[in-house]
């Protein structure tokens, strides 16, 4: 028995043993985890700083777009020029020659000269080109002023506004088109169809505003005043000196006059005279009247 008890003390101490070399065995690595850690570390620390650095990415559906500046450009010049028919022609064939137009052109005489006014659009990149070659086209520059106007804040804000009205305009669609497959009431059918009516109109106002101001912001105006120059003016004011127009007027002033002499003389036969006739008539019977009235009581006194 004793024999028996002592080896199975024996057999479950060199258990124990084992079972203890396996645990040291398998913890040993663990420095080596822990010193992989440590080296792992550093490199973990800047890459989170840079993530919280590093701000998130703006997604791109949400970012507005990018919109260049709207800048209105206008130019007024008041140019002398030898002849300014021919000076208008040229403005005209250079700036469509330019990629430009002619908005408006008022010619107006005044004696014997043309005097001409023209409103001209022209691109904006071209603008420099223009002034440049409209200038060589000119006696002499009286007066030139040019002024620029940026609406980039308005054109901005027009932009959001439409944004949101189609957005508001989508969202009514749909609603429109889930009241009708629901069956609703026509009223309320009615109510959403006119919102969506009046924010059509709205957007359109807008998108009109949006399209002038591109318009304007691409083509740049030339206000241009031509004026003859002094030698463009005749020597004898009025032009030249013509007899047969002065006999002619002078014959209209005397047919002129006789008419209006006949048709007094005529007046005076058919109405003044009659009228005449007719008040003495008046006054003759009156005066025969009151001298009838006076002899009366003379001629009923009796004779003594």
């Amino acid at each position: 028995m004793r024999r028996s008890q002592m080896l199975l003390l024996a057999v479950f101490f060199l258990v124990l043993g084992a079972c203890k070399k396996e645990e040291a065995v398998e913890e040993a690595p663990a420095p080596a985890a822990s010193e992989a850690a440590r080296s792992a570390a550093p490199q973990a620390q800047p890459a989170a700083a840079s993530s919280k650095a590093a701000p998130a990415a703006t997604p791109a559906a949400n970012r507005a777009p990018a919109i260049p500046r709207k800048l209105i450009r206008t130019v007024d010049l008041s140019l002398e020029v030898s002849d300014t028919q021919e000076t208008a022609r040229k403005v005209t064939a250079l700036v469509t020659g330019l990629g430009g137009y002619v908005g408006a052109s008022n010619g107006q005489r005044q004696g014997e000269l043309m005097f001409f006014t023209m409103t001209v659009r022209v691109p904006v990149e071209r603008l420099e080109e223009a002034l440049t070659a409209i200038r060589v086209l000119a006696v002499r520059v009286n007066r030139e002023h040019s002024q620029v106007e940026d609406v980039t804040d308005q054109y901005i804000d027009l932009d959001a506004r439409m944004r949101t009205l189609e957005a508001t305009e989508t969202e009514l669609r749909a609603l429109l088109a889930e009241s009708r497959q629901r069956a609703r009431k026509v009223d309320e059918i009615m109510a959403v169809y006119q919102q969506l009516i009046e924010i059509r109109s709205q957007i359109e106002q807008i998108r009109t505003q949006l399209n002038s101001f591109d318009k304007l912001a691409a083509f740049s105006t030339l206000n241009l005043e031509l004026v003859p120059t002094e030698a463009a003016k005749p020597v004898v004011a009025g032009g030249s000196w013509r007899p047969g127009d002065t006999a002619r007027s002078s014959a209209r002033t005397l047919v002129g006059f006789l008419r209006g002499l006949t048709d007094t003389a005529i007046f005076f036969v058919i109405v003044l005279v009659p009228v005449g006739l007719v008040i003495l008539a008046v006054v003759f019977a009156v005066r025969w009247v009151v001298r009838r009235f006076r002899r009366s009581p003379a001629a009923a006194q009796p004779n003594v």
